[in-house]
């Protein structure tokens, strides 16, 4: 009997592996020691995407308890909807990872740090405009101010670490975006 759960348990942490969520929350610990600033985003990433799951689950099965006397198919109907969203929305986020990394690989560091600076601009202006609007700071507010502040904080970890050679923490671009893709791909393929 105890060999049977264990083989239970075995092929469930297989399958959660397998999911794109588990292997963007793998990649941040992984990236830790490294790269604390990339590891920090990828972790508010996996965060934002449980948290998008989780308020699309509960909008669900709030809209189809009624229709549920005992709540099994509205909270069965939620828990599917959660998952779903959960991995597709991973998998936009590494695909966006991965087009980005593609665009910094083909246009070199300087044309990515002036994107990054252009992005990062456009994100403050937005977040500004965001707190601008009313007293009630609301759920876009926060998200905008806190994609502002990552922005900033990897923009300015960007000038140092690619674009200061006097810096003693003066980095390749080309070579950590070579690693950063193969480390990806084999992330996609062995954990």
């Amino acid at each position: 009997m105890l060999i049977r759960l264990r083989s239970i348990a075995d092929g469930v942490w297989r399958f959660l592996r397998e999911t794109h969520i588990v292997r963007l929350a793998i990649m941040a610990v992984k990236l830790w020691r490294s790269l604390r600033l990339l590891s920090i985003a990828l972790a508010v990433l996996v965060l934002g995407c449980t948290s998008l799951a989780g308020l699309s689950a509960r909008l669900v099965f709030v809209t189809l308890a009624p229709a549920s006397p005992s709540g099994i198919g509205a909270g069965i109907a939620a828990g599917l909807v959660g998952l779903v969203l959960l991995e597709l929305c991973a998998v936009v986020a590494l695909a966006g990872i991965e087009a980005v990394l593609q665009l910094a690989h083909d246009t070199g560091r300087h044309r990515s740090g002036a994107l990054l600076t252009l992005a990062t601009i456009l994100a403050a202006a937005g977040a500004a405009g965001s707190l601008a609007d009313g007293a009630a700071l609301s759920v876009t507010a926060w998200f905008s101010t806190g994609i502002a502040a990552m922005l900033i904080a990897i923009t300015g970890w960007f000038q140092r670490a690619y674009r200061r050679p006097a810096w003693r923490g003066f980095r390749d671009f080309h070579a950590d975006v070579v690693e950063a893709r193969h480390f990806l791909a084999r992330a996609a393929h062995d954990v």
